[in-house]
């Protein structure tokens, strides 16, 4: 039975849920009679997705839900996400991940991701928003075949910006790794703790920082060249090429939804020449 969704007093502060939410989600996307289908594995908790969709075929459309609509100080949250050879997964959010005010405890989110041989996962979910002080430890791991592909993108927004509320108190710890072959090729690590800084450190006064990666044995320099040329509505963005076969997207400004056009706009360049098909938008985009 799915837990009941938290009242709004109850999203602010973690008194009633002593321990938290404590959320496991691990699926397979595998091959089958030439369709990726979807293998849940293991559920405990508030985490769930809907029936796959297949807008385009063979590729598996997935929506990764979190019913109680907020994390708190206390939860723990892990979505663990197996691509078997060959198969083809899409996976995104119908909304907003909202992290909100602790009473002194850290919520917990990993996302692992294990793509195999020539299989390809995009992960493409919709912004994480940290209410002032909010306490967060973040973290996703990317493992990958050499002949597998990925594209995946993360945006985070401290504080709430269109009320004119500033991140000024809570801890977000955010870190990402990526590994091919057992070798790591990324990894990366932002700290903001407003308990000791009065300032958004780092971020140039930002308020929404975003990050984007594309791996794929197809990547060339034209495609690098293309994506540079791309300019977003607003912020300050970079492309570069770590690695031959890696390209990372940096964005920084004021809002999710001028970084969520400009990673969009990027993904559908990339997809037909990184992954070899047609942009396919998740339908939940356009709701």
């Amino acid at each position: 039975m799915m837990p009941a969704r938290r009242s709004s007093s109850m999203l602010s502060t973690n008194d009633c849920q002593d321990e938290g939410w404590q959320a496991v989600l691990k699926l397979r996307l595998q091959k089958i009679d030439g369709r990726t289908c979807l293998l849940p594995l293991q559920r405990i908790g508030p985490l769930t997705v809907q029936r796959p969709f297949y807008p385009e075929g063979e590729v598996c459309h997935v929506y990764v839900l979190h019913p109680p609509g907020g994390v708190v100080g206390g939860d723990q949250l892990k979505l663990d996400i197996d691509v078997r050879p060959g198969a083809q997964g899409l996976i995104t959010t119908p909304g907003a991940g909202k992290f909100y005010r602790s009473a002194g405890k850290t919520a917990g989110l990993q996302q692992k991701f294990n793509v195999y041989g020539n299989a390809a996962l995009e992960f493409l979910p919709l912004e994480n928003i940290y209410f002032p002080a909010a306490e967060v430890s973040s973290k996703i791991l990317v493992n990958l075949d050499k002949d597998a592909k990925f594209v995946g993108w993360e945006i985070h927004c401290f504080g709430l910006p269109a009320n004119g509320e500033d991140f000024t108190a809570g801890k977000v710890l955010l870190n990402t790794e990526l590994k091919v072959d057992g070798k790591l090729l990324l990894h990366d690590r932002l700290k903001i703790d407003f308990l000791e800084q009065a300032r958004l450190c780092g971020l140039q006064g930002s308020r929404v920082y975003g990050s984007f990666v594309i791996y794929s044995q197809a990547i060339n320099k034209s495609l690098l060249e293309l994506l540079q040329s791309q300019k977003a509505e607003s912020g300050i963005a970079g492309v570069s090429r770590v690695e031959s076969e890696l390209i990372v997207v940096r964005y920084l400004g004021n809002s999710t939804e001028h970084a969520l056009n400009y990673f969009r706009k990027l993904w559908a360049i990339s997809r037909p020449r990184a992954l070899g098909l047609e942009a396919c938008k998740p339908r939940i985009w356009d709701t």
